[in-house]
């Protein structure tokens, strides 16, 4: 199972970011209910003795529940020239939010890998430490050109109140097509 952990959106957030669906043309729009931000990325567990052991450890977390402010349009560039651009909208990044996102990031940390290994993949210690970037991917524009990218990042955040999130939840992601699905498999309650 390929794993991850993330803020589910509420209904109204995802109804929101999903009338920018169409602003651009030849972009692949994900579905409004696809949407989330990712906190950790896990990978692939195929153990279920570390899935189990990753369920604890996060159970334990403590944590208040952020608030998502959406801020401004981003872009991850592909990493050949063939690949799309991942369309996104940035979040504000909150003092709850690090925190939740620092929590999660040291706790998949410490947990031993399921090969005996520390530092394996499914624990998340062996990839270097990115800056997070509290995102919400909308799509991924084909055959990007710098007129496109321009206007997209020139692009206005929908008008939305802030949003407080009340759980993170362990994604499964799976694919269908050419597009992402992703399914919840548990909720970790947040607690001022």
């Amino acid at each position: 199972m390929r794993l991850f952990i993330g803020l589910e959106l509420p209904s109204a957030l995802a109804h929101t970011l999903g009338e920018l669906r169409g602003s651009l043309p030849d972009v692949a729009w994900y579905p409004p209910e696809s949407y989330h931000l990712t906190l950790h990325f896990v990978g692939e567990v195929t153990h279920g003795h570390f899935l189990e052991e990753m369920h604890h450890a996060l159970s334990a977390i403590r944590a208040a529940p952020p608030s998502l402010i959406l801020t401004v349009p981003g872009l991850f560039e592909p990493a050949t020239r063939q690949g799309p651009d991942t369309l996104w909208m940035g979040c504000a990044p909150d003092s709850a939010l690090v925190h939740l996102q620092n929590r999660i990031r040291a706790t998949m940390t410490r947990l031993p890998s399921p090969f005996g290994k520390a530092g394996s993949e499914q624990s998340g210690a062996a990839r270097p430490i990115r800056r997070f970037v509290p995102h919400i991917s909308l799509g991924q524009m084909r055959h990007p050109d710098p007129v496109r990218r321009q206007r997209w990042l020139v692009t206005p955040p929908p008008a939305c109140d802030a949003q407080s999130i009340g759980h993170f939840t362990l994604f499964r992601s799976l694919r269908h097509g050419d597009m992402p699905f992703y399914e919840p498999l548990e909720h970790y309650p947040l607690h001022p």
